[in-house]
């Protein structure tokens, strides 16, 4: 039975292995071995004895709880003390929780509850529920999307009050990647033509709105008017359409010559591994929240992201607690947070190569960006 299992498990691992880590994926398949240390109740032989089995998990984007595992456990043939031998099949409904050490090692915790079927019950060695619950480690083998598990976990049958310890060690191996691209419908955009009046009193300008009803009668060349002559302001923010350089400010928004908001560059870098802001970004952070709140119609999104060291998975929450420590730091200033929107980008989007340490240091960064 062991052979069959470690072929299994290596054959999986060659079927199912990724360069993504496991958190892309909808579920983690793993097989594993296990030992049993028992209590000496049900009359066994050897009270530690050998179990393959495997377990199906699925990966959630929740808060508490980081998967939900399904698992079926097969004993050894055990033998009694006297005479007999018998098989155990377990089964475990679990959920579990993740808690990252380094970059690619984590800690976990589990527990859930389940049901032995002993296939030759003797004496107090009879079927029933079970729970268990136990701690272990996992580590996620680089650019392979696999992790290497292990835990240890007490194991108690509800019948004759049945104490057990298990050990574990097994494979995790993906399943099922995960996509959120959305098609964004596209809208062809219709070009209305412009309809020139008849020149009956003259037109100076030469912008098709007679002189007796132009408004703005030295109007530029080529420049497109209104039908009083003026040229165009679709935003309403005092500067024509020809010279908008932000065409859809929102109303009331103060805004400079070229027709957009003052903005200042919030660009904000990190240690490794490090979501704290250095003191050196607050001149920066305070001149952003001053743009804030004189225009209080705009929102601003805070983007986060890091270098490619680390798991994906790690990266991904790194990107989100150092956009999470910006607008923390926003809010402080008086910002509300509803004008405020925290994304993390992980690794993904990098502006220089994580090949160097100078490229790195450029790629964990924090920028803010203001909705005109």
């Amino acid at each position: 039975m062991k052979k069959v299992l470690l072929t299994t498990a290596f054959s999986a691992s060659l079927i199912f292995a990724a360069s993504s880590p496991s958190k892309d994926y909808s579920y983690e398949l793993t097989p594993f071995a296990a030992g049993i240390l028992s209590d000496s109740k049900i009359n066994l032989e050897d009270d530690n004895y050998a179990n393959a089995g495997i377990s199906l998990a699925k990966n959630l984007d929740y808060k508490y709880i980081d998967q939900i595992e399904l698992a079926y456990m097969r004993s050894d043939s055990l033998e009694y003390k006297g005479s007999g031998n018998t098989n155990v099949n377990r089964f475990f409904l679990n959920a579990v929780k993740q808690y990252p050490l380094t970059e690619r090692l984590a800690a976990y915790a589990l527990a859930g509850i389940g049901y032995q079927d002993v296939s030759q019950e003797i004496t107090s060695h009879d079927d029933g529920g079970i729970v268990n619950y136990g701690i272990g480690l996992r580590y996620d083998i680089p650019y392979y999307g696999i992790a290497l598990k292990g835990d240890i976990r007490h194991l108690y049958a509800f019948e004759e009050t049945q104490d057990d310890f298990m050990y574990t060690i097994g494979l995790g191996m993906p399943l099922g990647k995960k996509y959120s691209e959305t098609i964004a419908p596209v809208v062809p955009t219709v070009v209305e033509p412009v309809v020139t009046a008849p020149i009956v009193d003259g037109d100076d300008d030469n912008d098709g709105v007679l002189n007796s009803k132009d408004l703005c009668p030295n109007t530029a060349p080529g420049a497109i008017v209104d039908e009083n002559g003026c040229e165009l302001d679709d935003d309403n923010d005092g500067v024509v359409n020809k010279l908008d350089k932000c065409p859809n400010t929102s109303a009331g928004v103060k805004v400079n010559t070229d027709g957009c908001v003052n903005t200042v560059n919030l660009s904000i870098n990190f240690d490794t591994n490090s979501s704290n802001i250095k003191g050196a970004y607050n001149a920066d952070l305070e001149a952003f929240a001053l743009i804030m709140k004189e225009n209080p119609k705009l929102n601003a999104v805070i983007e986060a992201h890091t270098d490619s060291k680390g798991s994906e998975n790690y990266n991904l929450k790194l990107s989100e607690q150092r956009a999470n420590s910006a607008v923390k730091a926003l809010e402080e200033l008086g910002i509300d947070a509803m004008r405020l929107q925290a994304i993390g980008y992980g690794e993904t989007q990098p502006i220089a190569t994580n090949d160097t340490a100078e490229g790195r240091a450029a790629n964990r960064r924090v920028t803010g960006l203001i909705n005109q």
